[in-house]
This record gives C-alpha cells, structure tokens and sequence, in this order.
C-alpha cells in the first residue's frame, strides 16, 4: 500500500511539471512579440531623448517627434492586441475586431485528431469542389478548419447541403462524413465532441436558410448508414488529392 501511493504521488507529480513547462514554453511564445516591440518602444525613447538634448536643429527635433509618436501608436496598438488575445480582420471596406480567448486557442488540442495532410493546391481544390453543392464559406474557415485552429463564428462555413429523402432538411449525415474524411480520429471521438466540433467550423442551414442542428440520433444514424451519398463524400475527397 505504501509502495503505491508513492507510485501515485511520482505520476501525479510528473504530471504537474509537464504542465506547468508545457505552460512556461506557450507563454514564453506568446509574450515574445510583446516584448519586441516593447524593446522597440523604449529604444525610440532613448532616441528622442538624444536627439532633443543634443540636435541643434528644431526640424529636426519635429520630424522625429512626429516619426517617434507614430511608431507609439504601432507599438502599444500590437502589444494591446497580443496581451488581449484579440486578433483583426479586413472585411471589404470596414475592420472586423474579435477576441481570443485562451480556451479557444487550445479548444480541441486535447483530442485525438490529426487533419489528413494537404498541399495549398489539394486544399484549394476540395474547398472549390464542395463550394459546389455542400458549402458556403471562405477558403480562410475551410484552412482553420484543416489545420484545427480558431476561427470566428461568423466566419463558419456553411454546410446546405439537402437530404435525398427530405430536400427541405440539411443533410447532417454528409457533414459528420465529411469530418470523418477529414479528420484521422473523428469517429473515435464521444457524441458531445462531434457535435462541438462540427458546430464550432460549421452552422447548418436548409434551404429556406433555417438553422439547424446536430443530434446524437443524428450520429447513431451516420454509422450505421452505408448509402451511396456518404460514398459520394469520400470520392470527391480522393478525386481532389
């Protein structure tokens, strides 16, 4: 008994310490950028101190002052964006500002899965294949999606496409064989985690543009199901790599 708990007590420990270095090495990364342009700030700084107390001529002092405070504005806009987690994003003509949230950057990191490898041309291409019929959406949501990083609600794909039987519904099934395609390790994953995963890259629409949702029948009917549509899924993935 007290062999054990000793066994215990080294694998809880072991376990504390990957953590907390695991922790040490993101936040290190994380303050990085910070810390340049902090660097960068402060170098300015010095630079305008030496240049007012030792410059004798006024031009001079007020082209570099101006130069300085332009550079200010850069550097703490870029340090308050990175310690605030908030990422930006040009829409058209206006700028879209969304957070970042420490939860999100790491939301499906402790799942089993790993995106099939993809070159930027094979990409492209399942994303314009299924633009046709199965999506709508940017090619930037389908690259978080392949790559499992964040992406801004609005920014989710769209998945319309129409069940055989009842057109008016959006087909669930083809979306959770799509991720299945897609995703070594998603048909491993629990009920609730599909269903996270898909409404985190996706939002279902019928063709009245309805929202709709998965369920976990919807689930226990996608693996039991063996209909041509789902074969459908995998061959115009193959066909695009």
């Amino acid at each position: 008994m007290f062999l054990e708990r000793i066994a215990i007590f080294t694998l809880q420990l072991k376990e504390k310490l990957e953590t907390f270095l695991n922790f040490l090495m993101r936040e290190t990364k994380t303050q990085i950028v910070p810390l340049l342009f902090l660097g960068c700030f402060l170098f300015l700084t010095l630079t305008l101190y030496y240049v007012w107390i030792f410059s004798a001529l006024l031009w001079i002092k007020v082209i570099f002052s101006i130069i300085y405070f332009l550079c200010f504005l850069i550097c703490v806009s870029v340090i308050y964006f990175q310690l605030k987690r908030k990422r930006i994003r040009r829409n058209s003509n206006s700028f879209e500002v969304y957070y970042l949230t420490e939860d999100e950057s790491k939301k499906f990191d402790h799942l089993n899965l790993v995106s099939i490898p993809l070159t930027e041309v094979q990409a492209s291409k399942i994303f314009k294949a299924f633009s046709e019929k199965y999506w709508n959406g940017d090619f930037q949501a389908f690259q978080s999606l392949t790559q499992l990083t964040p992406v801004a609600p609005i920014k989710r794909l769209v998945w319309k496409d129409s069940s055989p039987k009842l057109p008016k519904q959006v087909n669930r099934q083809t979306l959770l064989e799509f991720l299945s395609q897609l995703l070594t390790g998603f048909e491993n994953l629990e009920n609730q985690q599909m269903i996270e995963l898909a409404n985190y890259y996706f939002v279902l629409k019928n063709s009245d543009g309805i929202e709709k949702t998965i369920s976990t029948k919807n689930i226990s009917d996608w693996k039991k199901n063996d209909a041509s549509y789902l074969d459908n899924i995998s061959d115009l993935i193959k066909k695009n790599l």
